[in-house]
């Protein structure tokens, strides 16, 4: 062989073609291409959509969303305190506007709804906007195909709620006017320090406003784009629901307009999502508003502001929609002018340009294409992958492919080589690649299967390994790298990241392809989506709870003094309780002493605490029965488990000749043992047990007791409070300590104590319990 030589294989041949490119590394493989293949684009726009049900936040996600395993979360960002430490808004201006804020006077304002970005939970304004936007804009262009296959519902769904939170979080005065928009709910830094299901989210969520003050010029105007769009969607439909809709992007482009220092937003979303411009999302917005109003203001801030040799430079994404703007200010020229030059002509006056150059608003886009197809503005892969850039290169690839297939639409309406090459790029993402594999989860057997997604993938951490709980169906990944490479991890959020931008451009690349390759006998998935596994009766799994941990055993001259350790609650159920609590259990037979209370019990590390409104208690020693203690831990009112809040203790002796002994230690026995409390590795243990409101939800206790089991009834024997099968004095010394508050007995203990059964434990029991213990003396 020689180099430059060009591969051209069937699919059947792809994977022996990259192992002899692997191994002739002195060859350079310029293009692998497959026989061409036609999936079932009817089922990818169906599955496109389900991405945005696994994303939902608010308080109406049950209700809304299609999936059983999704429920509302957040909703406390529904009660937002309106005051400087949870908005990003000063004193002065929220009592300034106290009255639009907060018209009933409670103190908070209502932001919730909208989407999470990715699989983290934050809501960041440029990429929610610009998914808004164009997952409007697919429905818009292509609706027919909506449609067709039965989808236009689900959608329609999938635009209100975006557009719904939208208006929501704009406040508007008595005159119509914008005083201040919510384009952020969430700290990413905050956010990001978790990995668990958002409806078990407590941690702090901040409110970023765009005001006077801080105009944030390119999440107003994103957000009014969204809203113009969602006009132009619902108009014929929902003339009601559809003019509310223009009446808030009206206000937020004219929010965006008046402020003189126009200003990217750069407090909330740090270096998350730093937008470079507003121009772009400015002449995005104004577009939109033409089409919806016919107003020439509008058409005028789009032509004044608009970069005309910016499309051809990148492609269309939440930080550059100037390839976006473009296609609507062409599809404006054609509604005007199309074979004339008045547009052309109106823009090169209000932009100061020569009256001779060239203007062409189509031909920016026919530019881009061109571009990607012959690997000038970017690198095209050896099985034929156009590549941008490695963070999400699927989203900037399907974005592409939707300018692409917009372009043929407005020239014929059919497929030309434009709409071929963005077949060609789909059914790459779909499996026609050197890998063979799909990069949309779920569609099928070759689809990767572990997406960066906290909510489905049901691990307590990223590294998490294992098949994830839920399948995230329809969700596109980072993509590959442009040698065709790609790893299937989790914890890899550059080639498994999945975010609503990334699927925003591919669910209307979905239905251009469907629309000029699609037919009758693609057909969408009936009966979608599947239950989880979960909701299978015969299926034991989402009921568990358990403790992840290590221990470090104290030691001095005379013997180890007591054990540190330290936990983490975990739990496969989708929605965790607030009630939980966990118990270690001891033998005392190993101590010198064998007083309880001679054992110690130290706090040292309560994460929980430290990060957040609520704080850890513990309590005990409470006697299990024999020689066999427990102390508990308790979180009253927060969602332990899943959280990753780590909590430490410890417990033993530290008594000068007072031997603490672990080894006998029913919670140590299964814990592992570490000399650094500070770089162990926690590891699932069943003999920390968990439970909620005081039952048994995880783990095994000392007599073999187990979640659910048919387990004895505990044998309660009046007086016998230590459960050591006899009445004495250490008995009565339990009670006298209850009865003064020093130590409450809980439980079989408790109802031991309560000697006349009355339901309170008093002096009239300690004289009933002194009398026997009394007359056994005798």
């Amino acid at each position: 062989m020689k180099k430059g030589l060009i591969f051209k294989v069937a699919r059947a041949s792809v994977m022996s073609v990259v192992v002899l490119a692997m191994l002739l590394t002195s060859f350079t493989v310029m293009n692998v291409s497959a026989a061409s293949t036609d999936y079932n684009y009817a089922k990818l726009l169906q599955y496109s959509q389900y991405f945005y049900d696994a994303n939902m936040c608010g308080t109406e996600v049950s209700e809304k969303n299609q999936y059983t395993w999704r429920n509302d979360c957040h909703t406390y960002d529904a009660k937002l305190p309106l005051d400087s430490k949870n908005t990003n808004m000063t004193d002065s201006f929220i009592s300034q506007n106290k009255s639009v804020l907060d018209p009933d006077g409670d103190g908070t304002v209502d932001v919730s709804g909208g989407f999470h970005d990715a699989g983290d939970h934050v809501k960041f304004g440029m990429p929610e906007a610009y998914s808004g936007s164009t997952l409007g804009w697919g429905f818009y262009e292509f609706k027919d195909q909506y449609v067709t296959t039965g989808q236009d519902s689900h959608i329609k769904t999938i635009l209100r709620y975006f557009n719904d939170y939208f208006m929501r979080s704009t406040f508007l005065d008595s005159t119509g006017k914008a005083i201040a928009f919510c384009y952020q709910v969430g700290d990413g830094d905050v956010d990001h320090a978790y990995w668990q299901a958002p409806e078990v989210d407590e941690m702090f969520r901040r409110g970023w406003f765009a005001t006077d003050e801080m105009p944030s010029t390119d999440c107003v105007a994103a957000a009014a784009a969204s809203l113009a769009v969602n006009y132009m969607n619902f108009k014929d439909e929902d003339p009601a629901y559809a003019e509310k809709s223009l009446k808030y992007a009206k206000a937020l482009f004219q929010f965006a307009e008046r402020c003189p220092s126009k200003s990217v937003n750069i407090d909330g979303p740090k270096g998350y999502y730093g937008s470079s411009k507003w121009q772009d999302d400015y002449c995005w917005a104004a577009s939109w508003l033409y089409l919806a109003t016919k107003d020439d203001h509008y058409l005028d801030e789009t032509l004044k502001n608009f970069d005309y040799y910016a499309p051809s430079c990148w492609t269309h994404c939440w930080n550059d929609v100037w390839a976006g703007t473009a296609c609507i200010i062409a599809e404006i020229n054609d509604s005007i002018d199309k074979n004339g030059q008045v547009l052309e002509d109106r823009y090169k006056k209000l932009t100061n340009k020569s009256s001779y150059e060239e203007i062409d608003f189509w031909s920016q886009i026919a530019k881009l294409a061109d571009g990607w197809m012959s690997g000038k503005n970017v690198t095209v892969s050896p099985g034929g992958y156009a590549f941008l850039n490695q963070w999400g290169s699927a989203r900037y690839n399907t974005a592409t492919q939707l300018l692409a297939l917009v372009y043929d639409k407005n020239h014929g309406d059919k497929a030309s080589k434009y709409s071929q090459w963005a077949k060609s790029q789909m059914d790459y993402l779909l499996g026609n690649n050197p890998l063979n594999r799909c990069y949309v989860v779920g569609y099928g057997d070759n689809s990767v299967k572990y997406p960066h997604h906290r909510a489905s993938s049901g691990y307590a951490t990223a590294e998490g390994t294992g098949p994830q709980k839920y399948v995230l169906y329809g969700a596109l990944v980072g993509g590959p790298d442009a040698s065709d490479q790609h790893k299937d991890i989790t914890s890899d959020y550059v080639y498994n990241e999945v975010t609503i931008d990334y699927n925003a451009a591919f669910v209307g690349a979905s239905a251009g392809i469907y629309r000029y390759f699609g037919n009758s006998a693609m057909q969408v998935t009936p009966n979608f989506p599947p239950p989880p596994k979960e909701d299978d009766p015969d299926d034991p799994s989402g009921s568990k709870y358990w403790v992840e941990g290590f221990c470090v055993d104290v030691a001095q001259s005379d013997g180890p003094k007591a054990t540190e350790v330290t936990l983490y609650v975990k739990s496969d159920v989708s929605k965790t309780s607030k009630n939980i609590s966990v118990r270690y259990y001891f033998d005392s037979t190993g101590m010198t002493s064998l007083d309880p209370n001679k054992i110690e019990m130290r706090q040292l590390y309560d994460q929980t605490a430290a990060e957040t409104d609520y704080a850890a208690e513990i309590s005990g020693p409470h006697l299990y029965k024999d020689k066999i203690y427990y102390i508990e831990v308790k979180w009253p009112g927060y969602v332990i488990a899943n959280s990753n809040k780590k909590y430490q203790f410890a417990i033993g002796t530290y008594a000068w000749q007072n031997n603490w002994n672990p080894t006998d230690d029913w919670s140590h026995k299964g814990l592992k043992v570490v000399e650094d409390s500070w770089k162990g590795t926690p590891e699932k243990t069943d003999n920390i047990c968990v439970y909620d409101n005081g039952v048994l939800v995880g783990g095994t206790e000392p007599d073999g007791t187990t979640p659910g089991g048919n387990n004895p009834e505990p044998t309660i024997k009046l007086g016998d409070i230590n459960n050591d099968k006899s009445i004495d004095s250490l008995d009565l010394t339990l009670m006298k300590m209850h009865i003064l508050g020093v130590k409450i007995l809980e439980g079989n203990e408790l109802k031991a104590a309560d000697m006349d059964a009355s339901g309170d434990v008093d002096s009239i029991d300690y004289a009933k319990l002194k009398k026997i213990i009394l007359t056994q003396a005798d």
